[in-house]
């Protein structure tokens, strides 16, 4: 009986790790660009060796914004998977 009421009532925390998990992954996919790995730093990368602070700021904006829209799915996921029963007022 203990192991069917405790996971439901870790849920919660597990789904609050998994969000910042995610909104680290774009933080770090963001600088992988100098390490030859690809991902959303190409814009902020050319527009610091060719000077151009409108491309450098626009790859900024795009990482921030992928950055909220994995923290909003996180949560859309914790609301839909959160055990009846655990509403408060």
């Amino acid at each position: 009986m203990l192991f069917r009421a405790e996971p439901p009532l870790a849920l919660p925390l597990i789904l609050a790790v998994l969000r910042t998990a995610l909104v680290l992954n774009v933080g770090t996919a963001t600088p992988a660009t100098f390490g030859v790995g690809g991902g959303l730093g190409g814009l902020g990368s050319s527009g610091i060796t060719n000077q151009r602070m409108p491309v450098l700021v626009l790859g900024s904006v795009l990482t921030v914004a992928m950055a909220r829209i994995m923290d909003w799915l996180g949560t859309l996921v914790g609301l839909l998977q959160r055990p009846r029963g655990l509403e408060v007022d």
